[in-house]
């Protein structure tokens, strides 16, 4: 590889990186979803105490004196209040607050510009490595259109680019899984590291499950020696030791449950496996104008397509995965995935569809071509309207489809429509309990407003 060449990739690289960030934090800062809560609250709560109890926070501690448990914390083995999604938003959060500790205050818009800050920077990772995937097999121009077709997605900044979702942590790994898989057959050692990428990025995020195994197949089909097997292994045991440990302390299992759990406590069957059902999520999240991949992202049917009829092994494996993915979130009762821009519960999945419609270097007819390119100029649109216009109350605090499903369906009056209405509803999703947080002896109290 020349001089010329090898400036050229750290260029592109650079130039993908600063898209993803400047995207994401050039965007209006607000309030995006109940769920990236304990990820900015367990970063400051990491710096502050060095542990992952939620009661340390008096507001939370104030509500388990009355037995009121928020949805996003459990009562755990080591009797303390951690969060459902884990620890790695928390501790991949608390990089943004390395100048917060003890006897520090923080306000609240800071701490949400940090945890944005954060999640930006992931987003920018993930954006290189999909980069990094797509330049074996395609031009400098078009791995950098997958890279910023990605970013530009529901599924990059508008979403995970604005806060700490357990989706967010695990996307680098599950991307960089993927990079490894890929240019394992020019650089055979990068694909020992692509067993723990894909622990990585299960134990982050459970739900992972059925696209790492797919991931899986296709690096233990790729012809690797006894050797490199036991490399392998060793390195995804090493990875994976810490997330067990801490699922063992605060679990009582090695594996990541709390999720379960939680859902658990709200409904009898997590997951639904009916015909009706699987008709139902599925069907929902490929066509419904409320979450449908069809609206927001049409660019990953066009790589589900791609994957399915081509004759190369890893890409069949990837859309099978993707495949297997889809009808494990269409099972799971709450398909739409709650408060979101798009189907959230499929943003991975998405960019591993990108990767597959632009970067994998699949034959593409005129025709084929046209439809990608009006594909690729959808998804960018509706994800940059997304990023600048998505104002959850706007629609979902106002349709509530956690209540009626039936508004997911409606054609007049979808997410996507919203985005063109200037109501602005007084509803506060996400809404701070203080002004701010104060670091006092391990614990963290409010600032009032």
């Amino acid at each position: 590889m020349g001089v010329g060449d090898r400036t050229t990739r750290i260029w592109l690289l650079v130039a993908s990186a600063l898209c993803a960030v400047g995207l994401a934090l050039g965007s209006p800062l607000r309030a995006i979803s109940g769920d990236t809560v304990p990820g900015r609250l367990g970063a400051a709560v990491v710096r502050c105490g060095g542990g992952f109890d939620l009661d340390t926070v008096d507001w939370i501690h104030q509500a388990t004196r009355k037995n009121t448990i928020y949805y996003f914390e459990q009562p755990d083995r080591a009797d303390e209040h951690t969060s459902i999604f884990g620890p790695g938003p928390a501790a991949v959060g608390a990089l943004g607050l390395l100048d917060f500790g003890e006897g520090d205050t923080i306000d609240d818009a800071t701490l949400r510009h940090r945890e944005r800050d954060v999640a930006a920077w992931l987003v920018a990772l993930a954006t290189c490595l999909v980069v990094v995937a797509s330049r074996l097999r395609t031009t400098p121009w078009r791995s950098f259109v997958v890279g910023f077709t990605g970013a530009a997605s529901f599924a990059g900044a508008a979403s995970l680019g604005q806060g700490l979702w357990q989706a967010t942590v695990a996307l680098p790994a599950l991307i960089g899984a993927l990079a490894t898989l890929v240019y394992a057959e020019r650089h055979p050692r990068l694909a020992l590291a692509t067993p723990a990428l894909l622990v990585a990025a299960v134990m982050v995020r459970p739900l992972l499950a059925p696209l790492c195994l797919a991931l899986g197949v296709a690096w233990a089909l790729s012809g690797r020696g006894g050797k490199r097997w036991l490399w392998a292994g060793a390195l995804a045991l090493v990875v994976a030791a810490p997330f067990v440990v801490w699922n063992v302390i605060h679990l009582w299992s090695p594996f990541p449950i709390g999720e379960l759990r939680a859902n658990a406590r709200i409904t009898d069957h997590a997951f639904r496996i009916s015909p009706a059902g699987l008709v139902k999520g599925v069907g929902g999240l490929l066509v419904s104008p409320g979450r449908g991949l069809l609206w927001f992202a049409p660019i990953a049917l066009v790589g589900l397509w791609y994957g399915a009829t081509s004759k190369v092994r890893l890409h069949r494996l990837v859309a099978a995965g993707a495949i297997l993915q889809l009808v494990v979130v269409g099972a799971f009762y709450k398909w739409h995935g709650g408060l979101a821009f798009g189907p959230r519960l499929l943003a991975e999945v998405t960019w591993l569809l990108t990767w597959l419609a632009l970067g994998a270097g699949i034959f593409e007819s005129p025709w084929r071509r046209t439809v990608r390119r009006c594909a690729v100029a959808i998804t960018i649109a509706i994800g940059l309207l997304g990023l600048w216009r998505f104002r959850p109350e706007q629609w979902e605090a106002r349709r509530m489809p956690d209540a009626d499903e039936t508004a997911l369906w409606d054609p007049v009056d979808s997410p996507i429509r919203a985005l063109f209405s200037h109501d602005r509803p007084q509803t506060q999703l996400d809404s701070p309990k203080s002004a701010g947080l104060r670091c006092a002896y391990g614990e963290l109290h409010s600032i009032p407003p």
